[in-house]
């Protein structure tokens, strides 16, 4: 061990070890012998704890054994260091770049410590060094101003910290031609945590022009990391100022960045004439994205006429049919209007609305798709809540027509939290012959845990088949058979005509009164071969195959009973 302390030691000089952090990277459970690497380092596991004598009466070691796992350190192929690590305990490369912990090992009264079990384990985790990331914006108020209508041009410069370690020592330089009214141009921080952000606010004066002119407002940031490693990151914005126009228009929407399911969000309209002179006729049109609708019924086109300098608004109500997460970017107003008879057309922006809320997706399975009559079924009912709340959910199935259920339940209620899932199966047994429909399983949510509308989906229509009959067995039981009555005459393709040329003995089977009744005849050899001939029997009107001996068997007997 005190070569393992002597090498942090070493090392710690450099750098201050608790300021280093860490992000995620890969673990394994390993036995001795085996290895786990990652980003080029290798840990391969050397040693654990010697075996143990057992206890005499129970299977764990006769005194607790205390856990612990040798590893080897290597980089590149080549060796960094031995080191043993107890439950929770870490080491860390010399370079800083990786943390090497053991997360798991058999307990102190284990088995795997046993002479007679041995076979210990350690779960060994490899993380990377956490780096800090730097992210610049700039966003202003217009992307275009003029000088008669703005005096000031307002910046909003966002720091953000991005990656997986806190940034230290950073500085952020603003440049610009722009002269500064309000904020400052250099700014300095000692730390910007990971995830973190830092906004400033800065206004800028306008200047008075007779042209147009674009203006560029440049960020630069700098920091370090834990080691002293330098990052950086730079944005430019472009702005453009012009001389007062003789008409100028400009189109606004803003609507609140946050929402839930079950509420209302307004949105705002504003249409402003910023020229010297009157337009009439401005057609403005507005459109909503998918997964929302209008609270009332209002239409979103309107003619307006705007004096010089004046402004139009208009407010309407809207409501959201699904969560996002991610947010719903709108799509922009527009405004087209008339100048000496030249069309023109503007656009809004557009704002960006996140909606918390629950969404269930609900699904239907059965662990069979054909089935024999009077077989059982096991139908499995699943609820996703796919949105980003809780909710409590109500979910029914239904029986097909002539089922019974044998085991569980149709009904099921559950509170599902976002991104869960819950099901339930039950078991039903049907008698029916023909394929058969299972109807669709509905369920009931809210829009927001217990409150809001009640939202309604159900699943797919299930339909399971009847199993056809093999048509190909020729095993057929011979009370099954019927035999059909044979004519007494002589088969005519065994006839000798050469006895009878004119047929004048041959009397189909009737004598020369007319008599209906047909006269009994004794079968003859050749009638016997013929019949089994056609049969597939042997002489005796038995066929070889056991399984068709009753068939052979039954004729044989009754053909000519």
């Amino acid at each position: 061990m005190l070569l393992i302390i002597s090498g942090f030691i070493s090392f710690a000089s450099a750098f201050e070890i608790s300021k280093l952090q860490w992000s995620g990277g890969i673990s394994d459970t390993l036995k001795r012998g085996e290895v786990i690497s990652y980003n080029g380092y290798s840990v391969k596991v050397v040693a654990f704890p010697p075996p143990a004598e057992s206890d005499k009466y129970i299977e764990k070691p006769s005194e607790p054994v205390e856990p612990y796992v040798g590893l080897n350190i290597s980089k590149n192929g080549s060796f960094i260091n031995t080191t043993v690590l107890k439950l929770e305990e870490s080491y860390i490369s010399p370079d800083g770049e990786l943390r090497v912990t053991a997360k798991e090992l058999p307990s102190k009264s284990a088995i795997e410590w046993l002479f007679q079990s041995y076979n210990p384990w350690a779960t060994i985790e490899l993380s990377p060094r956490g780096i800090p990331s730097l992210e610049i914006s700039i966003d202003t108020d217009k992307s275009k101003y003029t000088p008669s209508q703005d005096s000031e041009i307002t910046a909003t410069v966002s720091l953000e910290n991005t990656g997986s370690a806190d940034a230290f020592n950073i500085d952020m330089d603003i440049k610009t031609e722009l002269p500064i009214k309000r904020g400052s141009l250099k700014y300095h921080y000692e730390r910007i945590g990971k995830g973190e952000s830092i906004t400033e606010t800065i206004t800028f004066a306008l200047p008075l022009l007779t042209e147009e002119k674009i203006y560029s407002i440049f960020a630069n940031a700098s920091g370090y990391d834990a080691l002293n490693i330098p990052y950086t990151a730079q944005l430019t914005q472009t702005i453009s100022t012009a001389v007062d126009p003789k008409w100028s228009m400009s189109l606004r929407k803003s609507a609140h960045d946050k929402m839930y399911l079950k509420d209302s969000v307004m949105i705002s309209l504003s249409l402003k004439n910023n020229g010297k002179h009157d337009i009439k006729n401005v057609s403005i049109k507005d459109s909503l994205p998918n997964g929302f609708k209008l609270v009332s019924n209002v239409s979103l086109q309107w003619v307006v006429n705007i004096s010089a300098g004046g402004e139009w608004d208009y407010r309407y109500l809207i409501k959201p049919q699904e969560p996002s997460t991610e947010g719903v970017l709108f799509p922009p107003a527009t405004a087209q209007f008339k100048i000496r008879n030249e069309l023109y057309g503007i656009r809004s922006n557009q704002p960006k609305i996140v909606v918390y809320g629950s969404k269930v997706v609900l699904d239907k399975q059965t662990d069979v798709s054909e089935i024999n009559p009077g077989d059982t079924v096991t139908v499995t009912v699943t609820a996703e809540n796919t949105g980003n709340t809780p909710t409590k959910v109500i979910i029914k199935d239904q029986l097909p027509e002539d089922a019974t259920i044998i085991s569980g339940s149709t009904d099921h209620e559950e509170f599902l939290e976002a991104n869960k899932i819950a099901s339930f199966s039950y078991t039903l047994k049907t008698g029916s012959t023909y394929p058969i429909k299972l109807p669709p399983a509905t369920a009931q949510y809210y829009e927001l845990g217990t409150k809001g509308e009640k939202i309604s989906t159900e699943s797919r229509e299930l339909e399971i088949g009847i199993k056809s009959k093999d048509e190909t067995s020729t095993d057929v039981p011979a009370s099954q058979i019927t035999v059909l009555p044979t004519e007494p005459a002589t088969p005519a393709s065994i006839i000798d005509e050469s006895d009878n040329p004119d047929n004048s003995n041959v009397t189909d089977g009737f004598d020369g009164s007319g008599s209906d009744e047909p006269e009994s005849v004794e079968p003859s050899s050749e009638i016997n071969t013929f019949l089994n001939s056609i049969l597939g029997c042997d002489n005796n009107g038995i066929k070889r195959s056991d399984s068709e001996y009753n068939i052979c068997n039954f004729l044989r007997k009754n053909q000519f009973e």
